[in-house]
């Protein structure tokens, strides 16, 4: 009897199922078009944490996670951009852009879906990431992207010089992270 429980403990995979936080320098960024060029805006100022499940070096699931930034850590490296971002975000109003997961699901060993709740201006959509996953030095490793409108958010795509420079509505979200483990509980 007791060869038989021995023989089936062994026989589990144990799955470690960990907390993690956001490490290092966390980038975010958002591209889009106007008629004058293509922009892009960066924050590296973003706080984060996750409850995430690996078997060995493969990334098995997220649970949970959520990710806050401020909205006026993004920056264009133009002043005046800067300006009409935060105006246009409602900046002073929703000092805070953020995305809370729902589910995550792995395609392969290391492409993802994240889909989750992304809350700008104060207006929340469901929004999917596509994810490219990876685990280095004891960090788990995303990138991902996505494609959102101003409008789906409640924004009008900002202008400037009277009109005639235009912004386009179609924006691109990118990100690259790395998640540090916190702690660890291990389940059969």
């Amino acid at each position: 009897m007791f060869s038989l429980l021995l023989g089936l403990s062994f026989g589990n995979t144990l799955l470690a199922q960990d907390q993690y936080k956001l490490a290092g320098k966390p980038e975010l960024k958002v591209k889009g078009t106007s008629t004058l060029h293509d922009w892009e805006m960066t924050s590296a100022q973003v706080q984060g944490k996750a409850e995430m499940i690996l078997e060995g070096n493969t990334l098995k699931n997220v649970k949970s996670a959520s990710v806050t930034m401020k909205t006026q850590s993004i920056k264009s490296g133009t002043d005046k951009m800067d300006a009409l971002a935060y105006e246009s975000l409602k900046a002073s109003k929703f000092p805070d852009i953020a995305f809370t997961l729902t589910s995550f699901r792995v395609l392969d060993n290391n492409r993802a879906q994240a889909i989750g709740n992304l809350t700008i201006a104060g207006t929340t959509k469901p929004v999917t990431f596509n994810v490219e996953t990876g685990t280095k030095s004891g960090l788990v490793q995303m990138a991902g992207e996505a494609n959102i409108k101003f409008t789906e958010f409640g924004i009008k795509p900002p202008t400037a010089l009277l009109g005639t420079v235009k912004t386009g509505n179609e924006l691109k979200l990118l990100f690259k992270v790395s998640f540090q483990q916190t702690s660890t509980y291990t389940k059969n």
